[in-house]
């Protein structure tokens, strides 16, 4: 076999194997075992804003409005 194959296939063997490592040693420790936290997670969040508040990056809807419309005929 040649020796760059060896290599290469080294090289994925390792990438693999530290991938794996990784992934190990980086996953939670406990399960949740809670189904709701999610959703009070959520909610807690939401409770920082006022009911019906909005934040400014919110779209506004724009109505009709006189001062905006053009004299001018189609």
């Amino acid at each position: 076999m040649n020796s760059s194959l060896v290599f290469l296939f080294g090289a994925v063997i390792m990438a693999g194997l530290g991938s794996t490592l990784v992934w190990l040693l980086s996953r939670p420790r406990k399960q949740s075992v809670d189904p709701d936290e999610f959703r009070r997670t959520l909610r807690n969040l939401n409770s920082d804003q006022h009911p019906g508040a909005h934040s400014s990056s919110a779209v506004r809807m724009i109505g009709d409005d006189e001062s905006g419309k053009t004299g001018g005929s189609a």
